[in-house]
């Protein structure tokens, strides 16, 4: 990592551009300052200097995001929004049965956790009437999901990143709370997916947790 100062931006997205190898001696290098005998550890002045309480800080998404893809995480999960949606009958579609189903989220609405939230107003049809009305949200929805950072070098435009790659590809995971306004999305998904129902917000965990963190449980 000589001569690379990944760390003195606002954001990890530097950091993250680097490789596993590079990430697991950054990790091994905090545990060994955070260590029993380490100067950090026994030195109080050097502790207030670099400690500071999580009570007294502000905290802010933690990376820069360009784009993010979201995706049923299980058969019950496609199977309760497809009910939503279509009825419990026609839930499941036959492609999900054979290859990842999901659509690309509008990352500008991608806030930190703790962000208020503004209910928002969008057009909807109501089965018994002849015409669609615009209004405010009625059926605000949320669903506790996990987020995966990708990281690393080898997910260039055009070179998809294979399943046998991916582990060594994924910084991290964090909390993600997917917002939805149902009654907009039942009338509008047709034919080209989430608009207005999935703009409105989604809230990220300012934490990530390593995988290496994660394999260390």
């Amino acid at each position: 990592m000589k001569g690379k100062k990944v760390f003195q931006g606002t954001v990890l997205n530097d950091f993250m551009g680097l490789s596993r190898a590079h990430w697991k001696e950054v990790r091994a290098t905090v545990q060994s300052l955070f260590a029993n005998g380490s100067k950090l550890a026994d030195n109080q002045d050097l502790r207030k200097k670099a400690i500071h309480a999580a009570s007294e800080v502000t905290l802010h998404l933690p990376v820069k995001i360009g784009d993010y893809t979201d995706f049923y995480s299980s058969r019950s999960h496609a199977f309760n929004v497809g009910s939503i949606i279509r009825g419990p009958q026609n839930a499941l579609n036959e492609n999900w049965l054979h290859i990842p189903i999901g659509y690309h989220g509008r990352a500008s609405s991608l806030v930190v956790s703790g962000t208020d939230l503004i209910r928002p107003r969008g057009q909807t049809k109501a089965k018994d009437a002849k015409v669609p009305s615009f209004t405010e949200c009625k059926r605000l929805d949320f669903e506790m999901e996990m987020g995966a950072f990708i990281g690393g070098t080898a997910n260039e435009l055009g070179r998809p990143l294979k399943v046998n790659e991916a582990w060594n590809n994924i910084f991290g995971f964090a909390l993600l709370n997917d917002w939805s306004f149902r009654d907009f999305q039942t009338w509008e998904y047709v034919p080209l997916g989430p608009f207005t129902a999935k703009n409105g917000i989604s809230t990220l965990s300012p934490w990530i947790v390593t995988v290496d963190a994660l394999e260390g449980c």
